[in-house]
């Protein structure tokens, strides 16, 4: 547990960093990307990558007995540095107190900063149900008596709060532009991406890194609303002198957990809206390389996953035949069997049974085909039925897990020994290959 929790954090920690150099690279562009490459590590620390490695194990590949298994080796060993890399703890002189002593106080921290986190959200959801409508405004704006400054409450249904102390105090253009500022919040469901970082930080408060990326959430999702006011052609002069009309009538009333008017470092904001640049735009190259990153960080664990329990499963078949090919066999005749049960396996350590079978039944589970996809003329395919217990010297290993395409070389042997049988698979003899018969005998293909 503890192994998992630390390459978890030191997984998150490289991944963040990753994304810090990824932004510094994107300066220039719409601070709506940044914004989302900045979330993107937050939540990471939500996903660790053993979760898609597990997803991927479960999906699996599906990997026939002729599979080379160097090529799944080669593979998972590349991918192994960036999964599970070698670590070592040094074992603490008095675990049986030490961990219950950091887990209490990282309980503690959590459970506080969850309260204040929900205290804050009632309270901005109560400010808002009290509010009543805007005169002149959309349905989305909200006026309230509460000492606040503009910002957007709730994550459903969300809706603009303005004070109303503040409304004689903004000219038509000032609270225009603030109130598309807000607006943009909405559009881009920021309350609601807020509050997921808010979980990262409950549940990580000890990590650093959570709390700088939470101050680049919040400066870069300011500055992408910025963006996406001058856009919508705002003059920037009074947009920045709104911003500061804000900030001069409430500057002591901010409420955390809504996205409000003055949050984000107002110089910086002010200084780019008034230089008024448009972002570069990211083009093509960048869109590409950026995209390809981001699938490849979900799919190269995924893959691995599947991988290693392809080679998994691979090894796992390949030492049960071997073990089956082993086995002593011994073939029951039954009388009056039931002619129309399917056949069924069940396998033990030591033991592997297939219960009331047809050769035919017993051929097409050892090859994964259908029983009519067996030809042979004659009755003896289907005529009778039998029980045959293999007796393996050595256990097979996860008998809960046989794969029936194990049977193959066990099947293929006793055919031959005990029926004077040839099975033909491509026109090729399987091995065992069977007795030469005589001409007209009956062949399986």
């Amino acid at each position: 547990m503890i192994r998992a929790l630390i390459d978890h954090l030191w997984q998150s920690t490289l991944f963040g960093v990753a994304i810090w150099s990824i932004t510094l690279a994107l300066r220039s562009n719409a601070a709506a990307v940044r914004h989302w490459f900045w979330l993107l590590a937050s939540l990471k620390f939500l996903v660790p990558f053993s979760a898609l490695y597990l997803a991927g194990a479960a999906a699996g590949l599906f990997t026939p007995v002729e599979t080379e298994t160097g090529l799944f080796g080669a593979a998972v060993q590349a991918a192994a540095p960036m999964i599970s890399p070698s670590l070592t703890l040094a074992p603490s002189k008095d675990p049986s107190l030490l961990l219950p002593a950091l887990f209490a106080a990282w309980a503690l921290v959590a459970l506080g900063l969850g309260m204040r986190w929900l205290r804050n959200w009632y309270a901005a959801d109560r400010i808002s149900r009290a509010a009543r409508p805007a005169p002149g405004a959309l349905p989305d704006a909200r006026v309230t008596d509460a000492d606040v400054e503009p910002a957007v409450a709730r994550v459903l249904n969300p809706v603009v709060l303005l004070p109303s102390a503040l409304l004689g105090r903004l000219s038509q253009s000032q609270l225009d532009a603030v109130m598309a500022h807000e607006r943009a919040h909405i559009a881009r469901h920021d309350n609601l991406k807020a509050h997921l970082h808010s979980l990262v930080e409950a549940l990580f408060w000890f990590h650093p890194l959570v709390w700088f990326i939470g101050r680049q959430l919040m400066e870069e999702r300011e500055r992408a609303c910025d963006e996406a006011v001058l856009d919508r052609g705002h003059d920037p002069g009074e947009y920045a002198a709104g911003i500061l009309a804000v900030c001069r009538h409430c500057a002591t009333a901010h409420q955390r957990h809504t996205v409000a008017a003055i949050a984000g470092d107002l110089t910086t904001r002010i200084r780019h809206i008034l230089a008024s640049q448009p972002p570069v735009a990211l083009g093509f190259t960048k869109a590409f390389l950026l995209s390809a990153w981001t699938l490849a960080v979900g799919a190269i664990p995924f893959a691995a996953g599947a991988m290693d329990d392809a080679l998994h499963r691979h090894q796992l078949l390949t030492d049960n035949t071997r073990a089956l090919w082993e086995a002593d066999i011994d073939v029951q005749l039954l009388h009056g069997g039931d002619g129309g049960e399917e056949a069924r396996i069940y396998a033990t350590g030591n033991e592997v049974t297939i219960r009331n079978t047809t050769l035919r039944q017993l051929v097409a589970i050892a090859y994964g085909v259908h029983p009519w996809q067996v030809e042979g003329s004659g009755d003896w395919l289907d005529a009778s039925r039998y029980d045959i217990h293999a007796h393996v010297p050595v256990a097979v290993s996860e008998p809960e897990n046989l794969h029936p395409y194990a049977l193959r070389g066990m099947v293929n042997k006793l055919l031959s020994s005990r029926f004077d049988l040839e099975l033909y698979l491509n026109k090729e003899c399987q091995t065992a290959c069977g007795q030469v018969l005589p001409v007209g005998s009956d062949r399986a293909r």
